[in-house]
């Protein structure tokens, strides 16, 4: 099975979902659209796409015009009925392609270590194994969107409502991320110190913090993506 992963900075990867994916027995290629001309990409060629996450914004794709064309490549996979999973940007990218519009939260920069809230409807899908009953969860994001039509709400943080959300059957967003690694943080620290300075998070607090939460939430995340992907037949 194909899998094309679209990745917007090198530290943020498949993370854990990785081990998940290979052991299903999928080829993952990474695109990265900036060194790469996916405008012509044909969106139903794999069998999953999943859109990762990025430091830049929606509504700055005139400053990375490689966003124009994943948006496009998004509406077309959507028309299409194949799956596809957006992680934080992908969750935003695949916003906008339903019609939503992208902001910086009024509510300042969500990072760290925050559980989140599966809501009823949450609670029907694989999503439940991310519910704060289960795990921790980590976010890294300044921006947030309006609820595209035809959408389902399933999870919402203290800080965001807008955590997770499902299009049909086949199209699943995460605004925060399960899949972060423990073996990366340090590479997310380094690229984000000045985010970080921001909030006023201590590196040292979000180590530690993802040392003692990153084990349990890799275990959810893992009952999360292979139920999503026995739903979707792959």
């Amino acid at each position: 099975m194909k899998l094309w992963a679209f990745q917007h900075i090198g530290y943020e990867d498949l993370g854990t979902f990785e081990t998940v994916l290979k052991d299903r027995g999928f080829d993952i290629r990474y695109i990265c659209g900036k060194n790469e001309d996916i405008s012509r990409l044909d969106a139903t060629e794999p069998d999953l796409i999943i859109l990762l996450g990025g430091p830049m914004g929606v509504y700055e794709a005139d400053q990375y015009p490689h966003l124009h064309h994943e948006i496009k490549l998004a509406e077309t996979r959507i028309r299409s009925g194949m799956p596809m999973l957006g992680i934080c940007l992908g969750a935003q990218i695949i916003a906008k392609a339903l019609g939503a519009k992208i902001y910086p939260g009024r509510q300042g920069k969500e990072i760290g270590w925050h559980p989140i809230t599966v809501n009823e409807a949450g609670t029907q899908t694989p999503l439940r194994h991310l519910d704060e009953a289960c795990t921790n969860m980590m976010h890294w994001h300044g921006d947030t969107f309006d609820m595209p039509d035809g959408c389902t709400l399933l999870a919402s943080s203290n800080q965001y409502t807008k955590q997770a959300y499902a299009y049909s059957d086949h199209v699943l967003c995460i605004q925060c991320h399960p899949e972060i690694s423990n073996y990366k943080i340090n590479l997310w620290i380094e690229g984000g110190e000045a985010e970080l300075d921001e909030v006023g998070l201590p590196p040292e607090k979000l180590y530690n913090d993802t040392a003692a939460y990153g084990s349990k939430l890799s275990d959810q995340a893992a009952l999360f993506l292979n139920e999503w992907l026995d739903g979707q037949k792959l």
